[in-house]
């Protein structure tokens, strides 16, 4: 059968089943058999038996490939490690296309003036890499494996070599934090997280490289995670900053094994730090239990946090030592670490007294020395697509590697550029772009009809996203616990008055939901959490013109404010002009969530999630909010594709199409869902799937590195 007698079968087939569901309408309206549809257990659907055998005769489609718009490498860490010549430094600079890796370890010597690369398999997490210069010369470099687990490089800077998982650590000390200090007794500290959700510590010789674990360290955090977020540790004790719900400051006795809690703070608001110096360590609490929002400062010794007005200029309580001696730093300029599109990249550098004395700008820019090196490009995920009002589609690149313009006209695709962002949730109002992700919710706009500049390089430095002239520019962190203590925004919707509404879920900090919005015409921000302490926020939909936005939920544990986890997701009603909650619903009694939701008109609503009767079928349903009522509900002999509370990175979605049906992947094939009355008919196999953008009657897709367009098939 061919693609188009398919096509049009499959129309007949719902203009069938439309004519059947308004005869079944009639007849209940006339008063025969059939019962309400707000009435959940007769609104439900069989599985469907015909729709495997349907989508089995499904035509194959074919997703061609038109352009890789992003191929990239993301900037890690500077590291830095003096020469045996007491003088001068190396110089690491981390590449790396995603977590993970593949790295790539560029080497400066800026006493040879050598570049020496270094290039490894796919495994070790340089991101965020804490490094420490023991007292023998060598830098010791804390990474992670795939498995969270701590590892430790050794570089060398007589030889300019790296050695990875140089020193044996055991697998019960884990990430994703992972301080490395070097104790006031001369031996290094990685500290970390224990499998039991409490700290841990591993004691490393530098000279010998012998190994003494210690672990757990103190509470433990469960259900909650676990991470040592910073410590330190002296002839005896090791001190760490235990959290977060609440925070613990520990000391652990390394001669008894003794743990001793020194400070806790309420679960919510609190913080403790601790912070290694050459001659001991100190420690800082806010939001202590019951001492309210006072911050305290504490000398960290013989395993006892005594406070001190201000540790800075104090005199400490243990004996004087002398401070480690190393060479001035050099300055350095990172402005173009970043590589280009061929993977060309610069590091200058210069003495710090030459940066203080030149006199112009002509005699600054000699007094650099470059050192010019390229990398390997990756090409990147394409995560999100979204359909701007001139017809170009807007995209996101995965690994925080930015946004990327694609014209249908044209065929061309570019990337836009990078930003402080990992890019998950998109809203449009007044013809300007909000989005927001992680970390700490930020709310970035961007105007498609201006220049990319943020994160672009203007004479010798880089243009800061919070910056003015910056585009997309960062207007705030709804991550703010005053707003809606979120790590992450994964949902987005627009109101009829313009307000960008972002919904999301707290990360480390407890498991909390919460929802924040901006007005863009006052520019001022507003969140609340407090109402979704025990469900997070997964999806969002404008409805009804946007006069009520609709917030699907997943029912979770509530560690922060203690209230009982719900036994199944909700979708909440919120009033964009009251700014207030004004319903609650539960379509689909005791599933952990309500799924993704897509609004298809007016005030009704499509949403997908799993069945908690079988895991291996999923529930589509439809509900008007103006009831709120169901109006159908089907069961699917497939499970939900995607995990209630992903990380929504799956080559996958669920959206309105121009033909008013909800386009969706199921089973290795494309379909569409019919709002009315949920009857699923296939577009035809395709595999992967991916985020979907319609343009001039075509079907766009990520998913993959490339956009891709659906060939020879058109959505008119």
């Amino acid at each position: 059968m061919s693609l188009l007698r398919y096509y049009r079968a499959c129309r007949f087939y719902e203009a069938c089943r439309c004519m059947v569901f308004l005869m079944a309408a009639a007849i209940a309206v006339c008063g025969g058999g059939c019962v309400a549809a707000d009435d959940a257990a007769a609104a439900q659907d069989g599985p469907g038996d015909n729709l495997p055998k349907l989508l089995a005769a499904a035509p194959q489609l074919t997703a061609e490939e038109l352009c890789h718009p992003v191929r990239t490498i993301r900037e890690g860490m500077l590291l830095w490690c003096p020469n045996p010549d007491g003088r001068t430094y190396d110089l690491l600079q981390i590449y790396f296309p995603q977590y993970g890796g593949p790295n790539t370890i560029i080497i400066i010597d800026l006493g040879s003036g050598e570049l020496k690369t270094v290039q490894t398999e796919r495994g070790w997490n340089f991101h965020l890499c804490p490094s420490v210069v023991a007292p023998n010369g060598k830098l010791f470099i804390s990474i992670l494996d795939g498995r969270l687990r701590q590892k430790i490089c050794i570089y060398d800077p007589a030889s300019n070599q790296l050695k990875i998982d140089a020193v044996p650590l055991p697998d019960e000390l884990l990430g994703e934090t992972h301080p490395l200090v070097l104790g006031t007794d001369g031996k290094l500290y990685a500290i970390g997280a224990h499998p039991s959700k409490a700290a841990a510590a591993a004691q490393i010789d530098p000279d010998t490289l012998k190994v003494t674990f210690y672990g757990p360290i103190g509470p433990s955090h469960a259900p909650s995670g676990c991470w040592g977020y910073s410590g330190g540790a002296d002839e005896r004790f090791i001190y760490v900053a235990s959290g977060k719900v609440p925070w613990y400051l520990v000391a652990y006795d390394r001669q008894t094994g003794q743990s001793h809690t020194l400070v806790t703070t309420e679960n919510f608001g609190g913080y403790v730090s601790v912070s290694q110096r050459h001659d001991g360590c100190v420690g800082s609490a806010s939001g202590v239990k019951g001492q309210g929002d006072k911050r305290f400062e504490y000398w960290l010794y013989e395993g006892k946090a005594i406070p001190v007005d201000n540790p800075r200029t104090a005199q400490p309580p243990w004996p004087a030592r002398p401070a480690r001696e190393f060479p001035p730093r050099p300055e350095v300029n990172t402005a173009l670490a970043v590589p280009d599109t061929e993977g060309w990249a610069e590091i200058w550098v210069r003495d710090a007294q030459a940066g203080q004395s030149v006199a112009n700008q002509q005699t600054a820019q000699r007094s650099w020395k470059k050192f010019r090196f390229q990398c390997p490009l990756y090409p990147q995920t394409i995560y999100r697509l979204r359909e701007l009002p001139d017809g170009r589609i807007f995209g996101t690149a995965g690994a925080y590697e930015g946004n990327l313009i694609f014209d249908p006209k044209t065929g061309q695709g570019k990337h836009l550029g990078k930003i402080g962002l990992s890019h998950y949730s998109t809203a449009i109002s007044g013809g300007k772009i909000y989005m927001s992700g992680y970390p700490t919710s930020p709310l970035y706009v961007y105007d498609p009809d201006k220049p990319w500049t943020a994160g672009t390089v203007e004479g010798e430095q880089v243009i800061a996203d919070e910056q003015p002239k910056a585009n997309p520019r960062r207007l705030l962190l709804m991550g703010l616990k005053e707003l809606a203590g979120t790590h992450k925004m994964y949902a987005a919707a627009t109101a009829a008055d313009g307000k960008v509404f972002f919904g999301g879920v707290w990360i480390r900090d407890g498991s909390c939901g919460g929802l924040a919005w901006y007005d863009p015409a006052s520019g001022q921000a507003a969140g609340v959490w407090k109402p979704f302490s025990n469900y997070q926020i997964t999806h969002m939909a404008a409805v009804d013109g946007g006069r009520t936005i609709v917030i699907s939920t997943r029912a979770v544990n509530d560690p922060v404010l203690g209230k009982p986890k719900p036994d199944s997701g909700a979708l909440f009603l919120f009033d964009p002009e009251k700014t207030a909650i004004c319903g609650q619903y539960e379509p689909v009694a005791k599933a952990r969530g309500t799924g993704p939701i897509v609004a298809v008109g007016g005030t009704r609503l499509v949403g997908w999630t799993e069945d908690p009767d079988n895991e291996k079928q999923s529930i589509l349903y439809a509900v008007d909010v103006a009831g709120p009522k169901l109006l159908w509900r089907k069961t699917l002999p497939w499970p939900l594709p995607v995990a209630i509370g992903s990380n929504q990175q799956e080559a996958w979605d669920f959206r309105l199409g121009p033909d008013g049906k909800v386009w969706t992947f199921v089973a290795g094939a494309l379909v569409r869902i019919d709002p009315a009355e949920g009857s699923v008919s296939p577009v035809g196999k395709l595999s992967p799937g991916g985020p979907l953008a319609f343009a001039g009657g075509k079907v766009y897709l990520g998913g993959t590195t490339a956009v891709r367009c659906i060939k020879d098939f058109r959505t008119e």
